[in-house]
């Protein structure tokens, strides 16, 4: 007789362990969010002049889900960090709810910048952070600084000429040379007065956006600011 309640105790106890480990398969406590902060990914810049006849822009900043996937979407909170913010209400938009869909271990937080008037003389910024609700936990130090909390994302922005993150040191050695407002004025009169994103550019195409540049300047004399000459050291 107590061979037979031993064994029973015993498959109680299996039955008992796997329920468990399916309830964690469900169990929301297992849901956590961050925003990497890896290579400053949790900041951004954006001026308007790059974009013209565009009022509204949409910045999205990644969020990553540590824990099980989800079965189904589910709704994630966000909230304005007041005193880590310049902009005005009219300058942005975020919702306070947005949407981590099923399936996925990265998704994205939106934030909707406004062209309004000041941004002309006035860079902003607008930082937000994740909070937590009743689908989703915080894992607040997931980043790969260990130190710095992964739970906000910040944007400064304004209307303002800047130089665009495209122009990086590839672009300066070889093709168009240190930036400066007047030489970027030109380059986009150059190419037909569109603001390029050169981003996805291969060499070749790049290599022939500067090319014509550098024959505009001699052509139209165009110089910088203070009459000194543009160089471009693309050949």
């Amino acid at each position: 007789m107590k061979k037979y309640m031993f064994i029973l105790s015993v498959l109680f106890l299996a039955f008992s362990s796997c329920s468990k480990e399916e309830l964690a398969l469900y169990d929301t406590s297992t849901h956590y969010l961050y925003i990497p902060n890896d290579e400053d990914r949790h900041l951004a810049t954006m001026t308007f002049k790059h974009y013209p006849g565009v009022n509204d822009y949409d910045v999205f900043f990644e969020v990553r889900l540590a824990g099980y996937y989800l079965a189904e979407d589910k709704a994630f909170a966000v909230e304005v960090v007041s005193d880590e913010t310049t902009a005005n209400a009219e300058d942005f938009t975020v919702e306070n709810l947005q949407t981590f869909h099923a399936g996925v271990l990265e998704d994205n937080l939106k934030i909707t910048l406004h062209k309004t008037a000041h941004l002309d003389n006035e860079t902003v910024k607008v930082t937000v952070r994740l909070v937590p609700n009743e689908t989703f936990g915080l894992a607040e130090f997931l980043g790969v600084n260990a130190y710095t909390k992964a739970i906000t994302a910040s944007v400064s922005f304004d209307n303002k000429l800047s130089k665009p993150l495209w122009w990086d040191q590839d672009i300066v050695d070889n093709y168009l040379g240190e930036w400066t407002a007047a030489k970027y004025l030109y380059f986009i009169e150059s190419c037909d007065g569109e603001v390029l994103d050169l981003t996805d550019y291969d060499a070749d195409e790049i290599r022939l956006l500067a090319m014509k540049f550098k024959e505009d300047i001699s052509k139209y004399g165009w110089c910088e600011e203070d009459g000194r000459p543009l160089v471009v050291p693309v050949n």
